[in-house]
């Protein structure tokens, strides 16, 4: 006990207290930290929820910002888009979008249909026809198999399935930055012009594409805020089935499934366990699709991966420099998006995506045999950093902010408060000596003009003066920074103008205009078909045209075959390179010398005409039809498609 009676834990206790300044101190303190937590959750909501593409500079607030707002609104307007992209397109661009899916599926459901020497030799998988086939057969048992529904249908289908990989190409972006840059990522992706090409087209590419971009969503990304879904079984089901449809998908998966087991190295037989689970039951799916229609076991990837890259037999079909998917190939297919996507992948932060765009190049370049459509893949990845780039050009920028003062700073100022309150009770102190107080004065006015010289050395007289000044030093470089703001807004503007005004009518062009007669003819066929018996040949390069799921007639027909020297014969020449070396021996070979009777109708590019026209008239042909085909005529396809008929 003290002298006073108060125990030293009383006493302990009161030099603990806080006076009440501190305690109020204490509490501005707490309310400006929650403020600026509040502050920057806001700032970030806004960043979420904030769209560039619709500031007034650009696009403005318009339908599309209606239907982005939510998921269900966004996928309804894809599928609305795809559709119209699929009964837009009018034109052919590769064999393979009838001879390795629509032919084989109108064989599978109706009994008739080519199958070509892929199929003969277990190089194709009947998993992605199928989808077809199935399409069909319910068309044929409710007596609706009309001939344009079997055409397009299933490019409809195609094009939900491309609506589909729209979307979580959006989620991917979205996952992986922000929403705004998904935003500007699926504005990419819908007026890239082989986009619309391609996406409907019923391409094994065109489903690869899709399913590599739904898999890399569900993709376990490491360092992902939360609330955004990844599925372990989701991602390896769609990467097993992109590549039991595409092979090639393989080369994809090879780089993200070895990180994936990087990053679970502690849990690693926990994700092997996922992978044989669900790839081994997906895979036995395929090998009974594939007994059922082959009648055999055929293990068709493994046959695939050995013809094409074991031993190289695709380059039969052309082979091209290693360097054309650098110097041609890839900057063809992104057109007006490739600027952006290098600045885009240039400054992003997550460049995994970049990497496997950049993997998938190279090894696709020591294949000889190279198309544009084998990058169909990356495509929409690419656009991911298109993205990005706009982006970060159209961003509001965020000016520093001063910082709250500390409590080591608010306990300097209150001790210099109480210092210059000493020195003013002081001054009133010596009013009696009138030169001490005038020296005191001076000492203060010296002071107060110290504390409101502003940055260019000028004094202001009062602290309000001063104050009345502080703001215009922020303004300006706020005013700057909104300037800036606008010249970027104008510039993405500008971007989008030419995205629009070049992407949109090569996109037309391509798919209204050329090499549209080998589609058109196959209707002039369809309709001639009813008149009279018919028996068809084609001289063309091979599978120059649809067949019969485009003619839906089970009637004679022959084109010039080009199987690959599967024998190993020696000085082997196709079929197709045997006619165009000598075309009017070739005819009066098979139908002269051989005594066959002529076909009733033959179909043949225009730069073939001079060659054949004393076989013509000899055998008593009249011309039929003529029909566009395409303003850029190379090798032996020609301007126009022509028909004789006898």
């Amino acid at each position: 006990m003290t002298k006073d009676g108060k125990g030293t834990a009383t006493i302990r206790r009161r030099k603990m207290k806080h006076g009440p300044e501190e305690l109020d101190q204490a509490r501005n303190i707490n309310r400006n930290n929650a403020s600026n937590i509040q502050e920057d959750e806001h700032s970030y909501k806004n960043e979420e929820e904030e769209g560039y593409l619709f500031d007034d500079e650009i696009l403005g607030p318009s339908i599309i910002k209606t239907i982005m707002s939510s998921e269900h609104k966004l996928f309804s307007g894809l599928i609305a888009l795809r559709v119209v992209n699929a009964l837009f397109i009018q034109t052919s661009y590769v064999p393979d979008e009838y001879w390795q899916s629509l032919e084989v599926s109108h064989n599978m459901a109706f009994g008739y249909g080519y199958l070509t020497w892929e199929w003969q030799h277990g190089l194709r998988g009947y998993l992605y026809p199928s989808l077809f086939a199935f399409m069909y057969k319910f068309l044929s048992i409710l007596g609706l198999d009309h001939r344009l529904l079997l055409i397009k249908l299933p490019r409809i289908l195609q094009g939900v399935m491309a609506a589909w990989g729209d979307l979580y190409l959006y989620k991917l972006s979205w996952k992986l930055s922000d929403r705004a840059t998904a935003q500007w990522t699926l504005f990419c992706q819908i007026t890239s012009w082989f986009t619309l090409y391609c996406c409907t087209r019923t391409l094994t590419n065109s489903m690869e594409s899709v399913l590599v971009t739904v898999a890399l969503y569900y993709f376990p990304w490491p360092d992902i805020r939360s609330g955004q879904k990844s599925s372990t079984w989701k991602f390896v089901s769609l990467a097993v089935l992109s590549v039991l449809i595409r092979p090639t998908a393989a080369v994809t998966w090879v780089l993200m499934c070895s990180w994936h087991l990087q990053l679970n190295v502690f849990k690693l037989w926990k994700t092997i366990k996922v992978y044989l689970q669900y790839g081994s039951i997906l895979l036995l799916l395929s090998i009974l699709v594939d007994r059922i229609f082959y009648g055999d076991w055929v293990f068709v990837q493994y046959n695939f991966l050995e013809f094409n890259v074991l031993h190289g037999m695709s380059a039969f079909y052309g082979s091209h420099p290693w360097h054309w998917y650098i110097t041609q190939g890839y900057p063809v297919i992104m057109a007006t998006h490739l600027i952006p996507f290098l600045f885009g992948g240039w400054y992003a932060k997550n460049k995994v995506l970049l990497m496997l765009i950049i993997w998938n190049i190279f090894i696709f370049s020591f294949l000889a045999h190279k198309e544009f459509r084998f990058l169909l893949q990356i495509l929409p990845i690419s656009m991911h950093y298109c993205g990005v780039f706009f982006q970060d050009l159209c961003k509001k920028p965020r000016l520093k902010k001063k910082k709250h003062k500390t409590t080591k700073e608010s306990n300097s100022n209150q001790k210099s408060e109480s210092s210059d309150l000493t020195n003013s009770e002081e001054g009133q102190a010596v009013t009696e000596n009138p030169d001490s107080g005038s020296e005191a004065t001076k000492h203060t006015e010296k002071s107060e003009t110290t504390e409101t010289r502003d940055i260019l050395g000028n004094v202001e007289s009062t602290a309000k003066r001063h104050s009345s000044h502080e703001p215009d030093a922020d303004v300006c470089p706020q005013l700057l920074q909104e300037m800036k703001h606008k010249c970027n807004l104008m510039k993405a503007w500008v971007l989008v103008m030419v995205f629009l005004v070049i992407n949109i009518p090569t996109a037309v062009y391509f798919g209204l205009i050329h090499q549209r007669g080998t589609v058109v003819v196959m209707k002039f066929l369809y309709d001639e078909s009813f008149e009279k018996n018919m028996d068809v040949l084609f001289l063309m390069p091979c599978h120059s045209t649809p067949y019969y799921s485009y003619l839906h007639r089970n009637v004679s027909m022959r084109f010039l075959t080009c199987e690959p020297n599967l024998s190993k014969e020696k000085h082997y020449t196709d079929e197709a390179d045997s006619f165009y070396d000598d075309a009017l021996g070739w005819l009066k070979k098979e139908y002269h010398i051989k005594r066959k009777n002529p076909p009733s109708h033959i179909v043949y590019f225009d730069r073939l005409k001079s060659e054949i026209s004393e076989f013509l008239t000899q055998t008593g042909y009249n011309h039929c039809g003529t029909f566009f085909h395409t303003h850029l005529p190379e090798g032996r396809v020609g301007n126009t498609v022509l028909v004789s008929c006898r």
